[in-house]
C-alpha cells in the first residue's frame, strides 16, 4: 500500500511537491481552492488577450540548480523560448528624465559611466562587487532545511562561494538604500535616480546584488506563455505521474490525532484521511485557521509580529486593439499620482509586445501596476468597492493616455484587480502577494517547515523565505517530499 500525502494548495510548492510525490512512490491529492492551479503565478484571459500576474523574471532560466529544477517540473524545457529584451526597465522622473538598467549587466556598466564618467571608479566597485556574488548554481543545496543538509556537500559549496559569503556577512545587515550611499557615487543625476528607486531603507541590500548577480549570469530571463502556462506545465507533469488535482476544494480544517496530521476537512465538511498533510498555502490562514492556534512556533509568531508584509498591488490590464512595440519590458514613472483612493510616489507600466502568446496578432497587451496599502480594501465591499475600481479604471486611463498618447481610442478591453482580487482566488493573508518582505533584519532568516509536536505535517511555500517567489516555493514543496520519503526509509 503507498503512503498517502495530502497538499493543501496547488501553486508552485503544492504542484512541486505532487510531482515528486509521485516520482517517490507515494499517492498524492491536491485539494485547491480555485478553479485553476498556480497560485500567485497566475494569468487570465480576457476577448483574447491575456493578463499575466507574475513572471517578469524567473531565476534558473538558463543554468544552475534551478534550471535543473524546472525542468524536472516540466515547466521549462528546450521547447520553452526564453525572452531576455535589451532593456529591463525604464525609470521617468517628473520632469521626464530617463534611467535606463539593461539585463546584460557589461551593458549597463557601460551606460552608468557614459552618463556619470567622474564616477568611473566606484561604478568598477559597485560591478566588482556583483561579479564576487553568484548564487544560482548552488541555491538548492544553500537554502536546504536543516533536516536534509549534508555537511560534506555544504563544506564544498561553502568553499567554493567564499568570496559570495564575505559579501553576505558584510551587507547581510545592510539596506539596499546603505548599500548605493556607500558605493559614493558624484555624479547628481546618477545619485538622484539611484536614490529615487532604491531609497526603501528597509529592502535587503542581498536582495539587491542577488538580482543583479542572476542578470549578470544570464540566468533570469522570462519564459514564453508566461506564468499560467508555466504552472500549467507543471500540472500536465503532476498529472502524467499519476496525481490527482481536486479544484474548487477550501480546506478548512487539519485534523489533529494524538499529535499528528492525519487528513482534512473540507469547507463542504468532507473528511479526507492520509498518512502525511503538506500545507502548501496561505502560512496565516495554516497556523491560525486551519489549526485553530494550537501550534504557534516562535519564529512563526515573531514572522508575523515583526516582518513587515509586500505591500499589495492592483493591477489595471488593458487590451489594446493596435500593435505597439517597445524595447524595454518595464517603464517605472517615478512621479507622484492618486489612482483612485491610493496615493502613490510610482507606478509601472508594462509592454507585452516581447511576448505573442499575450495579445492577438495586431494587438498588444499593456499592465499598469501600483501599490495600494491594504488597510483601504480591507473593509470595502459591494457598490463602494465597484465604485473604486471604476474610478481607478478612469485615472489609470488617464496615466496610459500620457504614455502613449492617442492610445485611448484603441483600448479594447480594461481589466481591475484589486488586493481583494487576490485574496479571493488566493486566499493570501493580507494580499501580501510575496509574503514577508526581505529587509536588512530577516534576509538571512528562514521558518523552520517542521513544527514541534505535530508529525507527518510539514509547511512548503513562498512565506517561510523572507522575499518569497517561485524559486523557493518549487524548492520547499520538492523538500517537503524528502523529508517525508527519508521518514518512511528510516
Amino acid at each position: 500500500m503507498k503512503s498517502k500525502i495530502i497538499i493543501i494548495g496547488g501553486g508552485i510548492a503544492g504542484l512541486s511537491a505532487g510531482v515528486f510525490g509521485q516520482k517517490h512512490g507515494f499517492e498524492t491529492e491536491i485539494f485547491e481552492m480555485h478553479t485553476i492551479p498556480g497560485g500567485q503565478c497566475t494569468a487570465w484571459k480576457r476577448k483574447g488577450y491575456m493578463f499575466d500576474y507574475c513572471i517578469g523574471w524567473l531565476m534558473g532560466s538558463s543554468s544552475g540548480s534551478m534550471n535543473t529544477l524546472w525542468k524536472q517540473l516540466g515547466a521549462l524545457s528546450e521547447d520553452i523560448p526564453i525572452i531576455d529584451p535589451e532593456v529591463f526597465i525604464r525609470n521617468v522622473d517628473n520632469e521626464g528624465q530617463e534611467f535606463l538598467m539593461y539585463k546584460d549587466m557589461q551593458k549597463w556598466k557601460a551606460y552608468l559611466k557614459s552618463i556619470s564618467p567622474e564616477d568611473e571608479e566606484a561604478i568598477s566597485r559597485m560591478f566588482s562587487i556583483i561579479a564576487k556574488f553568484s548564487l544560482s548554481g548552488d541555491i538548492e543545496e544553500i537554502m536546504k532545511p536543516k533536516p536534509l543538509r549534508r555537511t560534506l556537500p555544504m563544506l564544498k559549496i561553502f568553499l567554493r562561494m567564499l568570496p559570495a559569503m564575505i559579501l553576505m556577512i558584510k551587507y547581510g545587515k545592510k539596506s539596499c538604500g546603505q548599500f548605493i550611499k556607500e558605493m559614493g557615487f558624484k555624479n547628481e543625476f546618477l545619485h538622484h535616480f539611484l536614490e529615487k528607486i532604491y531609497s526603501d531603507e528597509n529592502f535587503s541590500a542581498i536582495a539587491f546584488l542577488m538580482m543583479l548577480s542572476l542578470f549578470k549570469d544570464n540566468n533570469a530571463g522570462y519564459p514564453a506563455g508566461g506564468s499560467l502556462n508555466f504552472a500549467l506545465r507543471i500540472l500536465n507533469k503532476y498529472q502524467k505521474l499519476g496525481g490527482t488535482l481536486s479544484t474548487g476544494k477550501r480546506v478548512k480544517k487539519i485534523l489533529i490525532e494524538d499529535g499528528k496530521a492525519v487528513g482534512v476537512e473540507l469547507s463542504d465538511g468532507t473528511i479526507h484521511k492520509s498518512d502525511y498533510v503538506i500545507a502548501a498555502c496561505d502560512l496565516h490562514t495554516v497556523i491560525y485557521d486551519m489549526l485553530d492556534g494550537k501550534y504557534i512556533p516562535e519564529d512563526i509568531k515573531n514572522a508575523f509580529e515583526n516582518w513587515p508584509l509586500f505591500k499589495p498591488l492592483v493591477q489595471v490590464s488593458f487590451g489594446i486593439k493596435k500593435e505597439i512595440k517597445e524595447k524595454q519590458m518595464m517603464n517605472n514613472y517615478l512621479v507622484p499620482a492618486k489612482i483612485g483612493a491610493t496615493e502613490i510616489d510610482s507606478y509601472s507600466i508594462s509592454n507585452y509586445s516581447y511576448d505573442p502568446d499575450m495579445a492577438p496578432e495586431g494587438k498588444t497587451t499593456i499592465v499598469l501596476k501600483f501599490q495600494s496599502p491594504y488597510e483601504i480594501w480591507e473593509h470595502l465591499k459591494d457598490n463602494v468597492y465597484e465604485k473604486e475600481k471604476e474610478k481607478i479604471k478612469e485615472d489609470a486611463i488617464a496615466l496610459l493616455e500620457k504614455a502613449y498618447p492617442g492610445i485611448k481610442d484603441f483600448i479594447e478591453v480594461v481589466d481591475v484587480a484589486t488586493p481583494l482580487t487576490d485574496v479571493k482566488y488566493t486566499g493570501v493573508y493580507r494580499a501580501a502577494y510575496e509574503g514577508f518582505m526581505p529587509t536588512k533584519s530577516n534576509t538571512n532568516k528562514t521558518i523552520n517547515p517542521l513544527i514541534k509536536g505535530l508529525v507527518n505535517f510539514i509547511l512548503a511555500g513562498q512565506w517561510l523565505f523572507p522575499g518569497g517567489g517561485l524559486p523557493p516555493s518549487a524548492l520547499s514543496g520538492k523538500w517537503a517530499i524528502e523529508v517525508f520519503h527519508k521518514k518512511e526509509k528510516s
